[in-house]
């Protein structure tokens, strides 16, 4: 089992909470544990991956305040849901968010979901349009997605898209210093070797290795969707594609500018995926245009992974006044623990350290790169800890 979620979904009645459960039970291939009160047990498979849900469909209308007080210390993920032809639901959305922003918690992750868009043809039955309903999202930055019950218009594509935003938001977390790194190297834009025209005569120039290893498709290709889009669109698109990771009200607008370049976005997107895409890179020993070595040992890179994720190197290159394709290491550590520093490079994954020893010339490595990894190899260290693997103190 890979990942599990807690989920509620929180709305005015008649919005169509435990209408949307009961839609979802009726298509997606998944084994279901009923329990006819509040929450949902599912297994779900997705993605060729497990995801054990936990879904609270909050029948019982409680004040705001003790719903809150009951479930945010155990539900992070939450679907706040309106329908388009009800005012007072659309109202009830954003007392919720207030009480977010009251509660002032980093790890709420949430979505705006629009239900009954099956009487928008019907004027006087819409009372709140798709334009104020992706106004509120992105006042409150996140997705908007909306569905019909009714007819079962988009309610499989959109659950699957929030599971996916959830998951991403999830990795981001996990690993915050590789998004960190590399939304660095995109907003620096040092080395760049390509420039792309954007709408209204703006330009932005980018890394032709991180765009060819991530999207494998022709710059003529990306440079043709990047003119339809906004150059705002176009940024965080491109941002996107260095981190894997985008702000939350910018989710939305991922699956159409991948479908115009002919890319599934699940498949595509997210943190893990940007680590599977450098893992190959780091495997491709064609495109490697730099050579550490350390004694009679040749380690092969690539210069761009080291200057995203070492300052000690950025500067290095920055200050260098020729072109320099292979430097000597000075840190007097083995070749070994070197070799495993270069792959969490591209990875985000260290082996854990199995002596004092081990773990402290790590430390020192990291101190000597400058490297923003102490956080993600401490974490490592305290669940190695817990698990017995690894006695260090």
């Amino acid at each position: 089992m890979e990942e599990d979620y807690k989920i509620m979904i929180l709305g005015d009645t008649k919005v169509g909470k435990t209408s949307f459960q009961r839609c979802l039970q009726n298509n997606l291939l998944c084994d279901i544990n009923k329990e006819w009160q509040k929450t949902y047990n599912w297994l779900l498979e997705l993605e060729e991956s497990e995801h054990f849900l936990e879904i609270l469909d909050t029948i019982i209308q409680e004040p705001i305040g003790k719903l809150f007080q009951c479930f945010s210390e155990n539900f992070q993920c939450y679907i706040l849901m309106y329908s388009v032809t009800c005012k007072n639901s659309f109202q009830k959305v954003q007392q919720f968010h207030r009480k977010f922003q009251m509660d002032r918690r980093e790890n709420f992750k949430y979505v705006l979901l629009a239900n009954k868009i099956d009487d928008q043809e019907n004027t006087k039955e819409r009372k709140i349009s798709k334009q104020e309903g992706e106004q509120l999202a992105r006042q409150f930055g996140c997705p908007y997605f909306e569905i019909s019950l009714k007819t079962k218009e988009n309610v499989i594509s959109a659950f699957v898209d929030i599971l996916h935003y959830f998951a991403i938001t999830k990795e981001k977390i996990n690993h915050e210093d590789l998004v960190e790194d590399f939304q660095n190297l995109f907003e620096r834009q040092e080395f760049c070797d390509h420039v792309f025209q954007l709408k209204d005569n703006e330009q932005i120039s980018v890394h032709r290795l991180i765009l060819e290893s991530r999207l494998k498709i022709s710059l003529e290709k990306i440079q043709e969707v990047l003119l339809t889009i906004t150059p705002k669109q176009a940024k965080n698109f491109l941002k996107w594609v260095y981190c894997g990771y985008i702000k939350n009200s910018y989710f939305s607008d991922l699956k159409s500018i991948c479908q115009k370049m002919d890319l599934n976005y699940i498949d595509f997107s997210g943190v893990n995926k940007l680590i599977h895409d450098l893992k190959d890179l780091n495997e491709n020993e064609k495109t490697k245009d730099f050579t550490l070595k350390i004694g009679e040992t040749h380690l092969r890179t690539h210069k761009l992974i080291l200057t995203a994720r070492s300052n000690l190197f950025r500067g290095f290159f920055l200050s260098c006044k020729k072109l320099t394709n292979q430097v000597n290491d000075y840190s007097r550590k083995s070749s070994v623990i070197i070799e495993n520093l270069i792959h969490f490079f591209y990875t985000n994954q260290i082996p854990i350290p199995t002596s004092k020893k081990s773990y402290l010339e790590l430390l020192e490595l990291i101190d000597y790169y400058q490297l923003n990894i102490k956080s993600s190899l401490n974490k490592k260290l305290c669940k190695a800890k817990k698990k017995k693997e690894c006695s260090i103190m």
